[in-house]
């Protein structure tokens, strides 16, 4: 019997002509999206496992969007934002959608809102290609 899609797609990414379900595999990843609830754990498992000054494989393959924290005025919230600010900017990350311009300190009219919205709006999600994101309703990207 053949593959359904999702497999070919699978397939596809692991550099095989067949997977199975129930298989593990590596796949080769188009894109990994991380918000600020679940990157800064995701940014220290990194930096734990490759180092502090380690650098991401493709700077255009990852998608910051902090979305969950931003209208407080939370310590402890504000810090996990600032963690992906800084991650961004010290590996120079493409796709950081901040919500601050931090030149003026006001709201940035470049902000795409809901990450697992703004994946598919800002044209990251393509037909045939694997996704990664922290959020639960990344599915829906």
């Amino acid at each position: 019997m053949g593959m359904t899609l999702t497999e070919k797609i699978l397939a596809k990414a692991a550099g095989r002509s067949v997977v199975e379900p129930g298989e593990n595999i590596w796949v080769n990843v188009d894109l990994l999206m991380t918000h600020d609830v679940c990157g800064p754990g995701t940014i220290g498992v990194f930096q734990r496992e490759f180092g502090a000054d380690a650098k991401v494989w493709d700077k255009e393959k990852i998608v910051l969007i902090p979305d969950h924290y931003i209208f407080t005025n939370d310590e402890r919230a504000n810090r996990n934002v600032d963690i992906l600010r800084d991650f961004a900017s010290e590996q120079n990350i493409k796709y950081f959608y901040d919500i601050t311009d931090r030149a003026n300190f006001k709201a940035n009219p470049d902000y795409k809102g809901v990450c697992h919205i703004a994946l598919a709006q800002e044209g990251h999600t393509r037909p045939g290609e694997v996704l990664f994101g922290t959020d639960s309703h990344t599915c829906n990207a």
